[in-house]
């Protein structure tokens, strides 16, 4: 039984209180043998090898049918072997726990452990421990292939870098070649570079010259940055090229900066110039960002230029703020000048406030404009805020003036109520009020300041629609405030759809108090009740 089967169990019986006095005896037998483990695991974390090996021998005799006994066998093999046991009989003891605990989390430990022990043994005049390495080569186990390479890859001592040479040319998989490939990459022999150099440049597995790629963008050699530039605009397939491109990006080499320039601006195949910009982002300094600045500029790829801007984001500042405002004035493509509208806002500033009032009112596209709005209210402070109310109040169209009291509604909280509330009193737009109300009607469940609000507005509205839908919103906040209001609007409003909102506002706050509201409706005017 594995442990979380034994976990689930246990839960089970937690949760239904099954067996009374005996699950519980099972619950504290469960919490022992895990406390007895856990202590176990605790000295081998300490590298007190001595007092582990005796934790473990009292737990696997206390708890044999506990679901940690495999756990504690593997770390039963690997203390013998700290404690000084000889390679021979370190291995047969990983090997008796491979044949019995065949199913163990800890196999692939056990196993790669097997590979480096039988390889010292090989090394030390015991030819016949070959067989742990010539396992891996045979094909007929990748979980012990993996295993070994990545024990072979640990060694790294010659007679190992040559093992993990020649395996690639077996007929391996492509899962172990890609394997491999990432052990080169890791390697600083020589030969396991050039053997990448090999991989990158001819593999029949396009897969796996990606992989080579990669493995080679972490690699300080002259000779790999020249290769993946060489690769990056040959005549390989595109995949190829791309990669070559996502490599170099990893690569911290400045000269890359006009490599990268060059590709972007004159390749005729756009995912790779897309490629290249992202290069440039990952780039630092001036001189990157200036090459940014000019794509946007000078391309005619409307997609190059979003990507260029998109690429400038992360490092634009206050002296960016001219050169967005006019993106955002005059750029043919709607989507950059949306974005550059965004971009202003993320600059807090006077030049920014600046720059996004002027687009408001200078802009001929609305979107724009609604962005500045929005952009606003992402700024913040009382200018911006100052801005949004006017534009709400008497905004050039009801439209714009609809989007500035959706921009107060966001920034509510910085805002406050009150300026909903003097915008729903005041603003010439009957659209603009109605979005005022619904802003005031969500800002803050049971609030007071809130129910405050919206009793005053239905002392104050005319309108049966509109206080309707000031009685349904009182209903929502579940405030006993509001229900002297509502007990009166049930028995006295002139509009029947009001008095009967009422009623159920009064129903959905459903306090003591609310429902003596509802029995005091259904008593006649006479004091004799309904009933």
């Amino acid at each position: 039984m594995t442990r979380k089967k034994m976990s689930l169990i246990l839960v089970a019986s937690l949760v239904l209180g099954a067996g009374g006095a005996l699950s519980m005896r099972a619950e504290e037998r469960q919490a022992e043998d895990a406390k007895s483990y856990q202590a176990a695991y605790a000295l081998i974390m300490s590298e007190k090898w001595a007092e582990a090996a005796k934790a473990l021998e009292g737990f696997l005799a206390a708890y044999a049918k506990s679901g940690w006994v495999d756990d504690a066998r593997y770390w039963q093999a690997y203390v013998s072997e700290k404690m000084g046991r000889s390679y021979e009989e370190a291995f047969k003891v990983y090997e008796k726990f491979l044949k019995d605990y065949p199913q163990s989390q800890w196999m692939k430990d056990a196993r790669a452990s097997m590979i480096r022990l039988g390889r010292a043994l090989a090394k030390s005049g015991k030819p016949e421990y070959e067989a742990a390495i010539k396992a891996f080569e045979s094909g007929q186990d990748e979980d012990v292939t993996l295993a070994a390479l990545y024990a072979l890859g640990d060694i790294g001592d010659e007679a190992a870098v040559s093992s993990l040479l020649a395996l690639y040319e077996t007929n391996a998989s492509p899962k172990l070649k890609a394997r491999l490939v990432m052990i080169y990459g890791d390697s600083d022999d020589p030969r396991a570079f050039q053997k990448l150099v090999e991989i990158a440049k001819s593999d029949p597995s396009t897969e796996v010259r990606r992989q080579a790629l990669f493995a080679l963008a972490d690699n300080d050699r002259p000779e790999a940055v020249k290769l993946l530039k060489d690769i990056a605009v040959s005549d390989a397939p595109a995949e190829l090229r791309r990669t070559a491109l996502m490599a170099l990006a990893d690569n911290d080499d400045p000269g890359l900066v006009p490599f990268f320039k060059q590709i972007a601006l004159s390749s005729p195949d756009p995912e790779t110039a897309r490629m290249a910009i992202f290069g440039l982002a990952e780039k630092k300094g001036e001189e990157a960002t200036a090459v940014l600045r000019q794509i946007l500029a000078e391309s005619k790829s409307k997609d190059l230029r979003r990507t260029a801007l998109m690429a400038l984001s992360e490092r634009l500042d206050e002296s960016s703020v001219p050169m967005l405002k006019d993106i955002a004035l005059n750029e043919a493509d709607k989507e950059l000048r949306r974005m550059a509208v965004h971009l202003i806002a993320e600059h807090k500033g006077q030049a920014s406030l600046d720059a996004l009032k002027a687009l408001f009112a200078a802009s001929k596209d609305d979107e724009v404009r609604r962005a500045a709005l929005y952009a606003l209210a992402e700024l913040g402070g009382d200018a911006a805020l100052a801005v949004l109310k006017e534009a709400a109040l008497n905004g050039p169209t009801a439209e714009m003036a609809k989007a500035a009291v959706f921009a107060l509604a966001d920034e509510e909280r910085k805002a406050g109520p009150a300026v909903l509330l003097e915008v729903y009193r005041s603003t010439k737009f009957p659209e603009a009020r109605k979005v005022a109300l619904m802003a005031i009607a969500e800002s803050g469940q049971g609030r007071p300041e809130t129910v405050k609000m919206l009793l005053q507005i239905l002392r104050e509205e005319k309108d049966a629609d509109t206080r309707r839908t000031v009685v349904y919103s009182l209903g929502q906040k579940n405030n006993d405030e509001a229900v002297p209001a509502l007990l009166d609007i049930a028995r006295t409003d002139a509009d029947v759809r009001v008095r009967t909102a009422a009623v159920g506002a009064l129903g959905e706050i459903g306090t003591p108090k609310a429902r003596e509201a509802l029995v005091e409706i259904l008593k006649k005017k006479d004091g004799d009740t309904v009933l």
